[in-house]
């Protein structure tokens, strides 16, 4: 993995706004923002939370007790704060925010990229349920393949995820036709097109190794490299200036070139 440089810029900018939608959250690689990254601090903050109250940080009951918990505090704070500007809320607006969502939410599931992404989370899944299998029967070949997938369980449900954040980000975009130095829209599609990136060069690798060890899984990787290829060139329709958005997010693959 070729290591960029981050700007001076950069730098300044990630640490002030905090890395929600810009940065791929692998903190056990981040030796660039770790030490200064709230987003972190807060999520040590919890696991010694955790610790103390006896409870397991990586049980999904726990973690969304804690992310109801602040999203609870900040809708409150929300309220607080639009009470103070004097600002209401009726029925009326309700109606009509819940239809803007559903015809929002329709355009984007019909969307071909999204389509796309979450076919091939799908096929990523099955593909990692049945190489698992594999692997216990041969457990030497993870030795040569142990970082190919972390790599790809890491990256691949990133791919689907920040693509479907930026394609509503790209609908609210247009709709208020507000140029942003920094749109989220190309943000988040910048963090799901190198997710995928990664993700290919993780199955380039483990192709080149399948071919020697066992060739029945030479057409099973090949396919999904040609899903990843067709996704690529659906990313670049729909997001034309995705790839000039690498320096703009703090990503971690190891594939990058």
């Amino acid at each position: 993995m070729s290591k960029k440089k981050i700007s001076k810029a950069n730098r300044k900018f990630f640490l002030k706004w905090l890395p929600f939608n810009f940065c791929d959250r692998f903190c056990e690689r981040c030796e660039e923002f770790r030490d200064e990254c709230k987003v972190y601090q807060d999520e040590m903050r919890f696991r010694f939370q955790c610790q103390l109250e006896g409870k397991d940080p990586y049980d999904t009951r726990v973690v969304f007790e804690y992310v109801g918990q602040r999203m609870a505090q900040t809708i409150t704070e929300l309220y607080q704060m639009m009470e103070k500007e004097g600002i209401k809320i009726t029925k009326e607006d309700e109606k009509k925010y819940k239809k803007e969502q559903e015809m929002e939410e329709e355009k984007v599931k019909s969307h071909p990229l999204y389509r796309k992404c979450w076919a091939l989370s799908a096929d990523f899944r099955k593909f990692l349920e049945d190489f698992w299998k594999f692997f216990e029967e041969r457990p030497w070949i993870l030795v040569f393949l142990q970082n190919e997938i972390e790599e790809i369980c890491f990256y691949c449900h990133l791919i689907a995820v920040k693509t479907t954040r930026a394609l509503y980000s790209q609908i609210e975009e247009e709709k208020d036709r507000i140029k942003f130095p920094r749109p989220d829209s190309l943000v988040s599609g910048s963090l799901g097109y190198y997710s995928l990136i990664t993700c290919q060069g993780s199955l380039e690798s483990i192709l080149n190794i399948m071919k020697d060890v066992e060739k029945s899984w030479v057409p099973k990787v090949n396919q999904l490299l040609e899903s990843i290829e067709e996704t690529k060139k659906e990313f670049k329709k729909t997001f034309p200036r995705v790839e000039s958005y690498r320096d703009k997010i703090i990503f971690h693959g190891r594939f990058l070139n």
